[in-house]
């Protein structure tokens, strides 16, 4: 009878949770389906009148020489213990300092965080990680392989491989949803996080539910889970899209000192061209959108955003909605006349505020100051031992 009235009770709550999940994917697919014909209008209009250039594409042969600057780190591979899969990535610092370990988003590999590892390398083990199925790490083909739980066993064990119990973890788009969800679920292992760009999982649910029109503006995201077109409209016109996300007036970088010449954007072309490579970089839309519902844990580490306020790929508002979901310690900057590629948009602004979050100097001061929106509440640093000698 007791087991009879427990089920009775939860039933109003089993009911608005199969609604609040039919309301979301609602959205999202019906998102997705009015990108698709906006494309496809695109691709038909464009085969028309250049079908040549328009169907065409070229994998690139070799790396171009940005990727192999030597001033950037040493390129190195680990095996992941729980996959067993090998990984690529980029290392600048002594190995014994404190870890800094960054993760990418897309369409990016481990170069997207060229100004930080070259920043910090003097104080920290910086790491850069092509994460699996990115850059020149192992792509297993299958959906399954990218599910949350093995995403975070990888960051799990490129800790652990590099020598390392706990790490400033710092990540941007899905890489700093990642970032999230591995705070959430090791936070022993997270002295510090590093959010740039990437909503909290609940934080973005609670901003399409909200305002189901403003996910038009992350129509990409949406679109991202059909097959096969998204993977086709990329590689169009030697992937004329990813140059627009990266490059283009309304959704690329901003300023105008660091736009991406265009042998920096081969550094990104080179990997995304290879056969396959689109598909596995999607996978991980494909698998983490579907992990954004009733996450709503909260965050328990020192933890600071870091969101450029020209965002014209993710829902406006995302930044603010996140500070509910921290429990513990967060600061929160807005960066003016930037684009969701701020770690490479305003790399000295970025760096900036790096140095003062692990440095404590957020943490002792609220203020507002040229445009940097900021807030800040006391925290202790845990490593005493190590940053007391960081920066004498």
């Amino acid at each position: 009878m007791s087991r009879f009235l427990t089920h009775l009770l939860l039933l109003p709550t089993h009911v608005s949770l199969c609604l609040l999940s039919l309301l979301y994917w609602t959205v999202v697919y019906g998102t997705a389906g009015l990108t698709a014909c906006l494309v496809l209008i695109r691709i038909l209009w464009s085969g028309f009148w250049d079908p040549y250039g328009t169907f065409q594409w070229t994998v690139r042969k070799r790396p171009p020489a940005c990727l192999r600057d030597p001033a950037l780190g040493k390129h190195a591979y680990l095996y992941g213990r729980s996959s067993g899969l090998r990984f690529h990535y980029v290392t600048k610092g002594d190995n014994k300092k404190p870890l800094i370990l960054f993760l990418h988003g897309f369409p990016e590999n481990w170069y997207s965080w060229r100004y930080q590892m070259v920043e910090f390398s003097s104080c920290y083990h910086t790491v850069a990680l092509d994460l699996r199925g990115c850059g020149g790490s192992e792509a297993p083909s299958r959906l399954e392989d990218y599910s949350l739980e093995s995403l975070l066993y990888d960051i799990r064990d490129t800790i652990d491989e590099l020598g390392h119990t706990s790490c400033v973890l710092v990540g941007h788009d899905w890489g700093g949803m990642l970032a999230w969800h591995f705070a959430l679920e090791r936070p022993d292992m997270v002295h510090r996080l590093v959010i740039m760009n990437a909503p909290h999982p609940a934080s973005w649910l609670d901003a399409v539910l909200r305002r189901p029109s403003q996910l038009l503006r992350s129509g990409q995201v949406c679109f991202f889970q059909l097959p096969f077109l998204p993977e086709i409209a990329l590689s169009l016109e030697d992937f004329k899209l990813v140059r627009s996300l990266l490059c283009g007036g309304r959704v690329g970088i901003r300023n105008r000192a660091k736009r991406l010449t265009e042998a920096q954007l081969e550094g990104y072309l080179y990997y995304l061209s290879q056969p396959g490579a689109l598909t596995t970089s999607l996978n991980y839309y494909r698998s983490l959108l579907s992990n954004t519902l009733y996450k709503h844990q909260d965050v328990a580490v020192n933890s600071m955003l870091i969101w450029g306020e020209e965002d014209s790929i993710l829902v406006e508002g995302m930044s603010g909605g996140t500070r509910p979901y921290v429990r513990g310690p967060v600061v929160v900057h807005t960066i003016p006349d930037c684009s969701h590629w701020v770690q490479q948009d305003q790399p000295e602004t970025v760096n900036e505020l790096l140095w003062h979050f692990l440095q404590d100097r957020d943490i002792k001061s609220n203020h507002t100051a040229d445009g940097l929106i900021t807030s800040s509440s006391a925290s202790d640093w845990a490593w005493n031992g190590a940053s007391n000698n960081l920066w004498q």
